[in-house]
């Protein structure tokens, strides 16, 4: 047992660096596909690297100890075994179960052949699952069938060719009763999968749900905000750059940057753009308003108050550079209270963009509640005024 639970620890491990690593990419990509958070879509993605992540090292690991992995000359372990059904002939002759007493099948779950043969059955069957999600129809069995023997083939052809030269020689068997177990085991799932995707929404329910926004010109927080932290990582770059590059590294210097910045990417751009950020126009939404350029100057304020106190914080935690060495307690107390300054901007923040996400829409963020904007995934009308109802789709 400890052969099945080693690999599926290394793929659990990997799974984790994955999915934190991608999990912003996919809110990403999901929100600018459908418009919302199908819970249901993430469980699938993310279970299926899991599930791909533990069938690939459950068929590699244990790996060999070293690549010069040949037994000897005349060991006599063959490197593949073409005999089908061999499994059968395993199971007669090494359990303890008389075929026509069935109080003696308990015994099979005492078995190693039995175990192999179950978890070989085992393995891809979630495979089938999943093509049955990604197929729809149970007239993609045959499709089904070539991708799941395509899939156990290149398992074991990996182990055949000890990865591809990587070790010497073979380091597992290639088994013609694994390449069977493995395929049926896989359609299986793919005809079984109905009962437990029953749970899940459909991919056309996903679809129509996308549309009915897109109809309703819904935009939610959780893209907005995606929007306003690529614009906010894009001006702390463009101001870091433009210190660099000017040389202008103090304090004043980079707050004048930073509010050079503030207008160029919330003002400058989204005016030229028709209310368009670099970061909502990447997640595909714009602002509207009657008075749109006062507007974005409002929310472009609602944005500098936070840089503000931010550099009000740096310059009060840097000031003890500026009192008398003689009165380290002064300084002390400048920087704590720059630091818990600092701190407490980052809590509010966070906090205050928790209670908007799961708010089920209902509040908005401080920069677009202050401004008083509205959004909209529609396109605008050149040629009328810029209001609410002068929009085409």
């Amino acid at each position: 047992m400890l052969d099945y639970v080693q690999p599926i620890g290394v793929a659990l491990l990997i799974f984790l660096v994955i999915a934190v690593l991608s999990f912003i990419p996919w809110l990403v990509y999901i929100y600018r596909k459908l418009g919302y958070f199908p819970i249901s879509s993430t469980l699938i993605v993310f279970s299926f690297i899991f599930y791909f992540l533990a069938a690939f090292l459950l068929t590699m690991l244990p790996l060999p100890d070293t690549r010069n992995n040949c037994i000897a000359p005349g060991a006599g372990r063959s490197a593949y075994s073409l005999v089908p059904f061999q499994f059968v002939k395993d199971l007669i002759r090494e359990t303890n179960v008389v075929w026509s007493s069935p109080s003696t099948y308990i015994n099979l779950l005492k078995d190693r052949a039995f175990f192999q043969a179950f978890f070989n059955l085992l393995l891809l069957m979630p495979l089938g699952v999943y093509l049955r999600y990604f197929f729809q129809t149970r007239k993609a069995w045959g499709k089904a069938l070539l991708l799941t023997f395509i899939v156990t083939l290149i398992y074991e052809v990996t182990q055949l060719t000890g990865i591809y030269g990587i070790y010497d020689c073979a380091y597992r068997l290639f088994d013609v009763d694994d390449l069977m177990l493995n395929t049926v085991g896989g359609i299986l799932g793919f005809f079984f999968a109905p009962i437990l995707l029953a749970l899940f929404p459909t991919r056309t329910s996903i679809q129509e749900k996308a549309m009915q926004l897109l109809e309703k010109d819904e935009v939610r927080n959780m893209p907005v905000l995606l929007a306003a932290l690529t614009d906010v990582l894009l001006i702390q770059g463009a101001s870091y750059l433009a210190a660099s590059l000017l040389k202008l590294i103090d304090i004043w210097s980079m707050l004048i940057i930073h509010t050079i910045m503030l207008i160029l990417f919330l003002l400058v751009i989204p005016v030229l753009w028709h209310g368009q950020t670099i970061g909502s126009k990447f997640m595909r939404y714009r602002y509207t308003h009657p008075r749109l350029e006062r507007k974005l100057t409002k929310r472009m304020l609602a944005f500098f108050l936070v840089y503000a106190i931010h550099f009000a914080a740096q310059i009060l935690a840097s000031a003890q550079a500026d009192i008398d060495a003689s009165n380290d307690l002064l300084a002390i107390v400048f920087n704590l209270l720059g630091w818990f300054i600092s701190f407490m901007i980052v809590v509010i923040l966070a906090i205050h963009v928790l209670i908007v996400l799961f708010s089920k829409e209902k509040r908005s963020f401080f920069f677009d509640a202050y401004a008083e904007l509205h959004t909209t995934r529609k396109k605008p009308d050149h040629g009328k005024a810029e209001d609410e109802h002068s929009f085409t789709p």
